[in-house]
């Protein structure tokens, strides 16, 4: 799995722990007061480090917005890679996935809805980092697909362009779903058996009617 270059600068033996912590702190931030609202001092202080050590690892707030956002991403795909070995079928890797997905979102706060609020192009400036960030996940889908399909537990199908397919289905959903009213919870609640049943349909194989 390929990394996405941004500035941050790579974790120390020392440092990794409190690189973290810090990417802990700056998510629940970001998904509380927006990019926008969450400054470099204010993530210190949630991480309870100085504002010298959040630069050591983070020169910039969209270096930890990014930091956060492919702390996420990696976390999905660990997940996926983890159902996978264990030979969970496809449409089951599937509905883990985006119930733990959606779960992340009802929780309020952390990486679940900073992925929404990076899909709803809150921070346009990172766009190219994010758009590339899910150009790494969407081939890393298309590989899971195409080992699907040797399996036979889907259809015949282009892996990168359903996997896009499958992502823009979940980031429609997601983009509606972080809001605060009464269907944005609905969705939430709904949404990963919903999406699950869309994608299995689309792809489960032929003979399967």
């Amino acid at each position: 799995m390929g990394a996405v270059r941004t500035n941050v600068r790579s974790e120390d033996k020392a440092g990794p722990g409190l690189a973290r912590r810090i990417r802990d702190a700056a998510a629940r931030l970001f998904a509380r007061h927006g990019f926008h609202g969450a400054g470099m001092r204010l993530i210190a202080e949630e991480a309870g480090v100085s504002i010298g050590a959040l630069y050591h690892y983070f020169p910039s707030k969209e270096d930890v917005f990014m930091a956060v956002l492919r702390q996420e991403y990696d976390q999905r795909l660990a997940e996926a890679q983890a159902l996978w070995q264990e030979g969970t079928s496809a449409p089951e890797v599937v509905r883990r996935v985006v119930e733990l997905h959606f779960a992340s979102l009802a929780a309020g706060e952390g990486g679940g809805r900073l992925v929404g609020r990076a899909w709803q192009g809150e921070v346009p400036t990172l766009r190219p980092q994010i758009l590339a960030l899910r150009e790494e996940y969407a081939q890393y889908i298309a590989r899971l697909l195409s080992k699907a399909m040797a399996r036979g537990e889907i259809r015949r199908t282009h892996p990168l362009l359903t996997a896009y397919a499958l992502l823009g289905l979940v980031e429609s959903v997601t983009a509606r779903a972080v809001a605060g009213d009464a269907v944005a919870h609905e969705m939430r609640e709904e949404g990963p058996q919903e999406l699950a049943e869309i994608a299995w349909r689309a792809l489960r194989p032929d003979e399967a009617g």
